[in-house]
């Protein structure tokens, strides 16, 4: 992509935006107020309640008691976007999106020995791509009880995102540094699972961590909840953090706002094995069944292997990621089960090359890496740039059509990732072998509102 395209494409998604920038550089203020509300009781005592108003952005409302607090909070994003196919920008289309309406529970009991975690998505589609006695609602997101028994260790029971995707998905979306997530995470991250975790924190001395992560889950994501196909999911993560832990959780958010005054770096391994895959990355379970001539069910296996980084310091982050993915097929698949639930066999002068090459062909299996950094200016404003390759294997899901992605951002934090405005363009780069005179890839401008209460 020549750079005089680029520049086109900011200049052209910029001017979506500008009555909005000049309003997100006013000034954000909170109220704080300190009241007495005098209560009279039945039997003429009176008792005095103070109440101290401090709320602030993604505060939440929170109920508290001498067993443990609850609270709620809500998030909203909202983006526009356009985009083309063509060299000169011709031939542009319009996007809408409200990617996260968000509304989170959390709460602890018991010393925050036992937490409770809930979270719905109210602009998830209802229906997932698989249609028919195989379809499963989205809304809800997560769902899951924690227990603490001491500082380092903690164990995860239900549905939540999953420890064992790249360092993107530890990140949740309010708190991304672009308005998505890379090619790569898009390509072979599943995300949400329904499980059992583990994770601990271990000190080395010298202010070194290493932190550990596992799991047994599903391996068919939400859908899992409807019925789990196959076998289950095992993965394992282990960071180390050989100069302390960051500050303000830093480790879980993109762009350094909190300035890190030290050099702050964790470098992540993961690795997972799906033992019976039945869709092209696990997030959509139930969509590929197959079976035998006797019509019991056989499964492929999926494995993937990563290894991660992010580093902080001073308002500067860089953040990189490889993955790679591998598949086993087993013989004697000679059919697969349509979504209705009827079995439809191949036909008999399929070979047993085809029928795996056909099994491979639905699942995302190669390779890709993203690297990607930004800067926070004082004033709040950030600027990233991000840059992310795809690789497939020749039998695979066509998940990689498009497969050098470039893009940058530009980002005015308000109240930290809690009211923020984005705007990044980019383009995304067709394979060569798929390019034509006309088209080489897409050309996109987006902006994005982020509001946390």
């Amino acid at each position: 992509m020549r750079p005089v395209e680029l520049i086109r494409m900011a200049f052209f998604g910029a001017g979506l935006c500008c009555a909005q920038v000049l309003w997100a550089q006013e000034e954000v203020r909170y109220m704080e107020d300190s009241t007495q509300i005098g209560v009279e009781e039945p039997y003429g005592s009176v008792q005095v309640v103070r109440l101290k108003q401090g709320y602030q952005l993604g505060d939440g409302v929170t109920l508290r008691s001498a067993n443990g607090n609850w609270n709620m909070n809500q998030t909203m994003q909202t983006v526009y976007g356009v985009s083309s196919t063509q060299k000169n920008l011709s031939s542009r289309m319009s996007m809408f999106e409200i990617p996260r309406a968000r509304l989170n529970f959390f709460g602890n009991i018991f010393d925050s020995k036992i937490s409770l975690s809930a979270r719905l998505n109210f602009s998830s589609n209802n229906q997932s791509v698989t249609t028919g006695n195989r379809s499963f609602n989205t809304t809800l997101q997560e769902a899951n009880i924690e227990y603490r028994p001491n500082r380092t260790h903690a164990f995860n029971f239900g549905l939540r995102a999953d420890y064992i995707d790249s360092r993107e998905t530890r990140i949740e979306g309010e708190s991304l540094g672009f308005i998505d997530r890379s090619a790569v995470s898009e390509a072979f991250d599943a995300i949400f699972d329904f499980g059992i975790r583990y994770k601990g924190n271990y000190r080395l001395g010298n202010n070194q961590w290493l932190k550990g992560y596992a799991s047994i889950t599903t391996g068919d994501s939400r859908s899992g909840l409807q019925r789990n196909y196959g076998g289950l999911k095992y993965g394992v993560r282990l960071d180390y953090l050989p100069f302390g832990k960051f500050a303000r959780f830093g480790e879980f958010y993109m762009d350094d706002l909190y300035r890190e005054d030290k050099p702050k770096l964790v470098i992540g391994v993961v690795y997972s094995y799906n033992q019976s895959a039945t869709s092209a990355k696990g997030t959509n379970g139930g969509r590929w069944i197959y079976a035998g001539a006797d019509g019991a069910h056989l499964f492929p296996s999926y494995s993937k292997f990563g290894t991660d980084f992010l580093f902080k310091y001073k308002g500067f982050y860089a953040l990189g990621s490889f993955v790679t993915t591998a598949a086993q097929v087993p013989n004697g698949i000679k059919g697969e089960f349509r979504l209705n639930g009827t079995f439809s066999p191949y036909a008999t002068n399929q070979t047993e090359v085809q029928t795996k090459d056909l099994v491979r062909s639905r699942l995302n299996l190669g390779s890709g890496y993203n690297i990607q950094g930004g800067y926070v200016l004082p004033s709040n404003w950030a600027v990233g740039l991000r840059y992310s390759s795809l690789n497939s294997d020749v039998v695979t899901a066509t998940f990689d059509q498009l497969d050098n992605y470039y893009a940058m951002v530009i980002t005015r934090y308000l109240s930290d990732h809690n009211l923020k405005i984005q705007l990044q363009t980019g383009y995304n780069e067709l394979q060569d072998a798929l390019k034509t005179a006309t088209q080489r890839g897409t050309y996109y401008s987006q902006i994005q509102f982020t509001i946390q209460l």
